[in-house]
């Protein structure tokens, strides 16, 4: 049986005088799937099948169908689990922002793990019976953050908008700022770490500047201040690689507080790396948002401010 994903959204002055085809590849849809949507006539304008160059107006209803089988993300079936509760900061008909706390992983390694994030979702959705257009949403991943890090997560409800925000993350349309308590005194007030970031030689689970396979990567940093030989940091990622500010850091010789892979200082606390904040501009042209995760009782708030 095929999915579907049914859009009915009604044009305004900023989406007027575009030509579908113009708005689609404005929207980020990808071209496999803009091709879709023309070969199978899957769009209507006020319920007519129009050209693709058809001018849009003010108060027109397009409405877009997707089927399953035009999507390169597979099915969702994370098995469900009731154990533990999430926090959704914000939410639409296409996606959640999650509060993940410090310790949860994100996404299940084998099909009999449930206890992660997307698990836990699942079955959040499930009990809410919440619907995605006119289908049941499920947890889609986007990106994620580690295991150690607390804070904001984006999770799809539908395959329909998984290829639109990777495509937003890959051109920086959406901001993600973290916050790092660090070791030692940083000098300088603000800096960017410009320096590729691959496989560790030594330990195929870390990640090191220069290491094997390296791709670029990019985290500009503001130093908000220093207490105890201690400095917190606001961060800010051009890229997403996988421990980016945890090497880009450990690298400057200032390794993150609690940092079990990178900080060979030992403590008895988590990792002190929070994402606090995510700007984040809707899927199809709505409103951007701007979503901030409060600060979590184990992050040491009272040096937060001097």
């Amino acid at each position: 049986m095929v999915s579907t994903w049914t859009y009915r959204l009604v044009m305004t002055d900023q989406q007027a005088e575009h030509t579908i085809k113009q708005l689609l590849t404005q929207w980020r849809l990808p071209q496999r799937i803009r091709g879709a949507l023309r070969i199978k006539k899957n769009y209507r304008i006020n319920d007519k099948i129009v050209p693709t160059s058809y001018v849009l107006q003010v108060g027109d209803r397009l409405s877009l169908k997707f089927d399953d089988e035009d999507f390169r993300t597979s099915e969702s079936h994370y098995q469900p689990n009731s154990t533990q509760q999430v926090t959704i900061i914000f939410e639409n008909d296409d996606l959640v922002v999650v509060n993940k706390p410090a310790g949860m992983k994100m996404h299940p390694h084998s099909p009999n793990e449930d206890d992660t994030l997307l698990n836990y979702l699942a079955d959040n959705f499930n009990k809410r019976q919440l619907t995605s257009a006119e289908n049941t949403a499920k947890p889609y991943m986007v990106h994620r953050i580690d295991r150690e890090t607390s804070g904001l997560v984006i999770v799809a409800k539908n395959p329909v908008v998984v290829p639109i925000l990777n495509r937003m993350i890959a051109e920086k349309k959406i901001k993600r700022i973290y916050l790092a308590w660090v070791d030692g005194k940083v000098a300088s007030l603000s800096g960017v770490i410009n320096e590729p970031i691959g496989i560790d030689v030594n330990d195929s689970r870390k990640r090191a500047v220069n290491g094997v396979n390296a791709q670029p990567a990019i985290t500009h940093w503001v130093r908000v201040h220093t207490v105890f030989q201690k400095t917190l940091l606001r961060l800010q990622l051009d890229t997403g690689r996988m421990h980016q500010i945890r090497v880009h850091l450990a690298n400057m010789n200032h390794p993150i507080v609690g940092d079990s892979l990178y900080n060979t200082t030992k403590v008895t606390h988590r990792m002190l790396l929070h994402a606090a904040t995510i700007d984040l501009p809707l899927p199809f042209g709505q409103r951007t948002v701007i979503v901030t995760a409060p600060i979590p009782k184990d992050f040491p708030r009272q040096l937060l401010s001097e």
